[in-house]
């Protein structure tokens, strides 16, 4: 049996349905998948894989699915609403590739992130890394910071997102030497009520490959939906701490006036929390749109006001806030 997801709300997904080709649902248990007109993202349909959008055409984007893969997409698409969808999303995607972490959650509008499922194979892990995470180091992940930098949702990975000096700064050396966290793949999709839905999962030992990430650029529509309407199902996230709430470089002026009586700028303010993101003064000087000699004599500068000589020092004296 062949099947087609078609534009067509039947099943409960606005721009989602299933049209069979044959008129036994039980007869032949191969399956011919073909993604076509999305009209949630565009009236041309599209895909994103590791954070460039690529055009495709029904026939163009196809992947053979065996009986077991259709069954578990179905389950995935009928509970999308309630507390089953995460095990089901789960055994989907463990269907065709391996990892170690999956983890959805909800950017609020303030952009504080709520776990709403979190699953990790190690145990160690899985009582350190989401607290660790939720206390404070997302404000320097990179799929936080991509929240607000794109409307129509989109599939990215790692190491195409994260800034050019990412994996040689101290948040990555620190916080993913005690994950132990090699690759990461997530999800983000835009809610109606501003907040951002995230799903994430990451491999320990090795990198996804190439063939895996296809597979992901191929469903990332069907996907993006689903995790779309699961966490507008969720309810409302607690209140978050006030301090929560606050931009990044007001904390980091706040902290550094409070340790070391240094009255920063709200500039330096900025560009130290460029640093800590993983940013080089070139990269630095492109999101502030300054030139990269500014970006220098104001890292000169707050070096001097700190009285330390490395980013090593400065992220120490500012790791209470990650």
């Amino acid at each position: 049996m062949f099947l087609t997801l078609m534009a067509v709300a039947t099943i409960g997904i606005p721009c989602v349905g299933l049209v069979s080709t044959v008129p036994h649902w039980d007869a032949g248990r191969q399956f011919y998948l073909t993604i076509s007109a999305f009209n949630r993202w565009k009236n041309t349909p599209t895909g994103v894989v590791c954070g460039q959008r690529v055009g495709f055409s029904g026939l163009e984007m196809t992947e053979l699915l065996r009986s077991g893969d259709l069954s578990r997409l179905q389950r995935a698409m009928a509970h999308s609403r309630d507390d089953s969808f995460f095990h089901h999303l789960r055994s989907l995607l463990r269907a065709r590739l391996r990892f170690d972490t999956f983890l959805i959650l909800k950017f609020g509008r303030s952009g504080v992130p709520q776990a709403l499922n979190t699953w990790i194979a190690d145990a160690a892990l899985q009582a350190t890394y989401p607290r660790y995470y939720l206390e404070g180091a997302y404000r320097l992940d990179p799929f936080f910071q991509m929240r607000h930098s794109q409307t129509e949702g989109g599939l990215y990975r790692l190491s195409d997102i994260a800034p050019d000096r990412f994996f040689s700064g101290e948040y990555y050396l620190r916080y993913y030497q005690i994950t132990g966290i090699r690759d990461e793949v997530g999800l983000l999709v835009p809610l109606s009520d501003g907040a951002t839905g995230h799903l994430s999962f990451s491999r320990k030992d090795g990198k996804f490959r190439r063939r895996e990430l296809q597979c992901l650029r191929h469903f990332s529509p069907v996907l993006l939906e689903l995790l779309r309407q699961y966490c507008e199902s969720r309810g409302a996230p607690e209140s978050p701490p006030a301090s929560s709430l606050r931009p990044l470089e007001d904390l980091i002026a706040a902290h550094v006036l409070q340790v070391r009586q240094a009255d920063l700028t709200r500039r330096e303010a900025q560009v130290i929390a460029l640093i800590l993101q993983g940013h080089s003064n070139l990269s630095a000087a492109l999101v502030l749109g300054v030139a990269r000699q500014t970006v220098k004599v104001h890292r000169r500068n707050i070096y001097r006001k700190l009285m330390i000589t490395s980013q090593a020092e400065l992220f120490a004296m500012l790791s209470s806030l990650f």
